[in-house]
């Protein structure tokens, strides 16, 4: 997708399982240890074979979600997570990603 969209919207299969330290998430994009999972938003560039460079990249921190909200998505069977693509300076996101630059809500899964 261009760097200069509207908007982006994108969609990663994972599981939530109870485990003793509580909600655990596990899926290809879920990284991280045992209560400090997180899923990477990369910036790169493609060339024309369709290779992607890296040049930046934000850690979306899912231990960072709300108690509440987390309860919720696990119920409703979907958890949803809007942020702004840009940081302050309108250079692409980076670094942690914490509230309140994400904003975490369940919504109901489609059947």
């Amino acid at each position: 997708m261009p760097g200069d969209a509207a908007s982006a919207t994108w969609t990663l299969d994972c599981s939530a399982v109870q485990s003793p330290g509580g909600v655990d998430f596990k899926g290809a994009y879920v990284q991280g240890p045992l209560g400090r999972r997180f899923i990477y938003l990369s910036w790169g560039t493609l060339d024309d074979a369709k290779s992607f460079t890296l040049f930046r990249r934000a850690k979306l921190w899912l231990d960072a979600i709300p108690p509440g909200v987390l309860e919720l998505a696990l119920d409703k069977g979907l958890l949803v997570g809007r942020l702004r693509l840009t940081d302050p300076k309108g250079n692409p996101l980076c670094a942690g990603v914490r509230s309140p630059v994400i904003q975490w809500s369940a919504v109901a899964a489609e059947a």
